[in-house]
């Protein structure tokens, strides 16, 4: 399963890249003709799927070897600071990328007036290599959690069976 996981990650990670670097129009560009990167989200999709499900079957297998809680504490620990620290980075991104098109869908001066938030100049607010590393904890959190909650249930299972 391991080289499952690392290739619908490069897979996974070629998707983040192309949507933000290939298929995201940079402000400075006029750009008429509505929302390539679409086609490339639907595409990659089911990678990004496989990448997550891939993922949080990973970590729920090796937390259910590892038996030592204070590691998984720890881990999930770090786990928080990380992805706190990229929620930090994809906020200021937004708040760059918003400057750059001269505001937000609501106001008239900006490139994005009457697009939404989801267009051709913002793909990249949300495919981008926070977002993918973000993503990622998430699934790995997530793994971890759900193995925790069921060892628990077994091993209240198991004490309630003895009594």
């Amino acid at each position: 399963m391991k080289w499952k996981l690392a290739i619908s990650f490069f897979f996974a990670f070629i998707g983040f890249f192309l949507i933000e670097h290939v298929f995201t129009i940079q402000p400075d560009v006029i750009s008429g003709n509505g929302n390539p990167g679409i086609l490339m989200i639907i595409l990659f999709l089911p990678v990004f799927l496989l990448s997550y499900v891939l993922t949080f079957k990973q970590a729920r297998d090796k937390t259910m070897i590892e038996p030592s809680k204070k590691k998984k504490v720890g881990f999930l620990f770090l786990s928080l600071v990380v992805f706190s620290l990229l929620l930090i980075e994809i906020v200021n991104y937004r708040s760059e990328l918003v400057i750059a098109l001269g505001g937000n869908p609501t106001v008239p001066e900006s490139k994005i007036y009457r697009f939404g938030w989801f267009n051709q100049y913002t793909n990249s607010m949300y495919f981008n290599l926070y977002t993918f590393l973000a993503t990622h904890i998430v699934a790995v959190v997530t793994g971890i959690l759900s193995e925790w909650s069921k060892s628990q249930k077994l091993s209240n299972l198991a004490k309630d069976a003895t009594k």
